[in-house]
């Protein structure tokens, strides 16, 4: 028992190191089940159990345990009185990699490394216990909002001097598979994400930078705001419509809304539909081709005077009039039917590499006016 104090005492040090305070506002966490195996003949390990994940997008704590049953393929090999075949494992991981919530699209890799404990193969003592420590990585993909499944690998070795349990140590890899379900992570690494509610605003103040980016800027500073500017942009949601808008204390147009978000990651857009349609790196306006962040240009009567971005999925976060403020629509319903027919350009906060176009090269887009309400469907109820 005092082992597991210890593996305790070492969970809450690498949380308190992993989410400090100015990071607390993203942090965000998971409850996954997983088996797994160990193969180190003549030793087979296979165990079932649950882990509890917390910390910030790209760095936090794993806390895991299961139990299962241990087989030999040789038992002469391994001698005890009245040995058992129940075995159990625990350990205390951090993480770095996107493995807490607010999931994303496609696979994720993640990476960790830890100290735990586990019973010998054929342990005498259920509360025997081999103190090891280990590292290793795996893959995350997204199923929806808030489900994922995942599989990884990691390599164990002895963290202290060798004992007669120990000498049945499995130095095998452990292949591990399972499900997660994930919650929190308001300003997570997201590109697939919860529909919330508000029943009033969000009141937070726009925060002042010592440095901003403006067109054209490198793909490394933009390609990173496009990638944290849904999750930012989801924080909004029930904001309301109100033309010419650009604060979430009054409310947000179009335009107003997208320039927002985006200056939040420090990134200086202009201030209307139509000028945006000159920013950045045109892309085919298909789900096929356009990314997460990207922004999706509308006409209507003749004009460009909408844009919204592209969260993934067929979806797109924008403030809309007919909608009523901030909210998320798609494009496979009906109301998201009559956008996919009014969509008519896409750009890229970043693109293949290469320095953005520069939004202004050859003589700016004038400010004529701000963009008009949407005539869209309203929302089914």
């Amino acid at each position: 028992m005092d082992h597991l104090r210890r593996l305790v005492g070492l969970s809450g040090v690498l949380s308190y190191l992993a989410v400090p305070a100015a990071l607390a506002a993203q942090v965000s966490g998971g409850v996954g089940f997983y088996g797994s195996i160990e193969n180190a003949d003549p030793i087979t390990r296979t165990l079932g159990g649950m882990s509890l994940s917390v910390g910030t997008p790209y760095l936090g704590i794993r806390g895991s345990g299961g139990i299962g049953i241990s087989s030999l393929a040789s038992p002469g090999t391994v001698t005890s009185q009245n040995p058992s075949n129940l075995v159990w494992a625990t350990n205390a991981d951090l993480l770095l990699g996107p493995v807490n919530a607010g999931l994303g699209e496609g696979f994720m890799p993640y990476s960790f490394v830890g100290l735990g404990m586990e019973s010998s193969a054929r342990p005498v003592q259920f509360t025997d216990a081999i103190r090891t420590w280990g590292y290793g990585g795996g893959l995350q993909l997204a199923l929806g909002h808030v489900l994922s499944v995942s599989g990884e690998a990691r390599w164990r070795r002895l963290a202290a001097a060798a004992t007669v349990a120990d000498s049945q140590f499995v130095r095998g890899v452990e292949y591990r598979v399972g499900i997660g379900l994930h919650f929190g992570g308001g300003h997570s690494r997201a590109a697939a994400y919860p529909r919330r509610t508000s029943s009033a605003p969000p009141s937070a103040p726009r925060p002042t930078r010592t440095s901003r980016t403006t067109w054209p800027v490198s793909t490394s500073s933009a390609s990173g705001a496009a990638r944290r500017v849904v999750p930012a942009a989801e924080q909004y949601i029930g904001v309301p419509y109100r033309y010419g808008g650009t604060s979430p204390r009054s409310g947000f147009d179009c335009s107003g809304f997208v320039q927002y978000v985006y200056g939040l990651q420090g990134v200086d857009l202009p201030r209307t539909s139509r000028q945006m349609a000159g920013a950045g790196v045109g892309v085919e306006p298909s789900t096929r081709a356009m990314a997460v962040g990207d922004l999706m240009l509308f006409t209507q009567g003749g004009r460009i005077s909408h844009v919204a971005i592209y969260a993934g999925n067929g979806r797109f976060i924008h403030s809309s009039s007919s909608g009523h403020g901030v909210r998320y629509d798609d494009l496979g319903t009906n109301r998201g039917r009559w956008f996919l027919e009014h969509l008519v350009a896409a750009r890229r906060v970043a693109g293949d590499g290469r320095i953005l176009v520069n939004a202004f090269a050859g003589g700016a887009i004038a400010f004529d006016r701000l963009d008009p309400p949407d005539s869209a469907p309203p929302p089914d109820r």
